[in-house]
């Protein structure tokens, strides 16, 4: 093969690993990667959030991950809430943010504040990491009328355009972040949708470009494999809300004074977080496992419907791709 013809065939990546589109998942043994996931830490609910997000920065700098994700509804551009961005900006590395649907509408912010204060340049994007590719979804769009939630959960057709074609370009296997999920209920309104375009970009060969999915938002542990594709839940950092009917006051005056939606969660004891490990030579994606206990009284305690699926924590999950 002439020089030409071999540079036309290939992807050279600024990391300096070669893939080649015409034989998909040929990565380079060393391109692993540790990934920082935390998602729902709702400082703006919970009464201690910035140290349970202190907790995850320093489990991620101790574990040397090559980059840290957050998975939405972090924190409101609040004065109160400096604290947050600081001990966010201690990581010292690639730092990402996926929007969650209360990161705007809450205390009369709107999205471009918020993502001014987290210093997010876009709604949605990607980017390249050792050989893999990542998208950001914002599944926050505007829902078509008639629509009677307060919250919207949609993707839009000016998100759908540019991810069908941001699929279209690349030539490495692909990780797709989203706030609200792209597979169960009270996800992404359009969900099926969005899923057909996922699972029909395809590499030539015929794998699949996306091998797993990850979002926050359910407050839930679960990994789920659809047509190939893994659909991955991250739990929350800190609590499973239980609504007005289980309201419980654990805390201080002063406390539910600043925080009077606190009174609806189950906290956990202990921040959840995980750190993704992609071992590129296995092809596994394997999360790393944390569990806690909720603060008295517990869902169980309250006599809650199916509480004993309400778990506090996120599983060792595993994935072969």
């Amino acid at each position: 093969m002439n020089r030409r013809l071999f540079i036309n065939k290939s992807l050279v990546l600024s990391s300096g690993f070669m893939i080649n589109p015409y034989n998909a998942f040929s990565i380079d043994a060393k391109a692993d990667l540790k990934i920082g996931i935390i998602a729902d830490l709702h400082q703006d609910i919970i009464h201690d959030g910035s140290h349970r997000l202190k907790s995850f920065i320093n489990n991620s700098i101790s574990k040397k991950c090559d980059f840290i994700i957050q998975l939405g509804d972090f924190s409101l551009p609040r004065k109160r809430n400096e604290i947050v961005l600081d001990y966010w900006n201690l990581f010292d590395g690639n730092k990402y943010h996926v929007l969650g649907n209360h990161d705007m509408v809450d205390y009369g912010f709107t999205k471009a504040q918020t993502m001014s204060w987290w210093g997010m340049k876009e709604r949605y994007y990607s980017f390249n990491r050792n050989g893999y590719h990542f998208i950001v979804l914002d599944g926050n769009d505007e829902n078509p009328k008639p629509w009677n939630e307060y919250y919207n959960r949609y993707i839009g057709s000016n998100q759908k355009k540019w991810l069908l074609e941001d699929l279209k370009k690349s030539y490495l296997p692909t990780i797709i972040f989203s706030h609200q999920s792209l597979d169960s209920k009270g996800g992404i309104f359009n969900q099926d949708e969005i899923r057909k375009i996922v699972e029909d970009s395809i590499f030539v060969n015929g794998n699949k470009k996306v091998i797993a999915c990850i979002c926050g938002h359910h407050h839930d542990d679960y990994l789920k494999i659809i047509n190939d594709i893994a659909y991955v839940h991250i739990n929350s950092a800190s609590y499973k809300w239980v609504g007005e009917k289980y309201k419980f006051s654990r805390f201080s005056k002063k406390i539910e004074n600043d925080f009077p939606s606190i009174v609806k969660t189950c906290p956990y004891k202990q921040p959840l977080f995980t750190t993704m490990h992609i071992n590129s030579k296995q092809k596994t994606i394997n999360f790393d496992s944390k569990k806690t206990s909720f603060i008295k009284p517990s869902p169980k305690d309250l006599q809650i419907p199916g509480a004993k699926n309400i778990n506090s924590e996120i599983s060792k999950m595993n994935y072969k791709f």
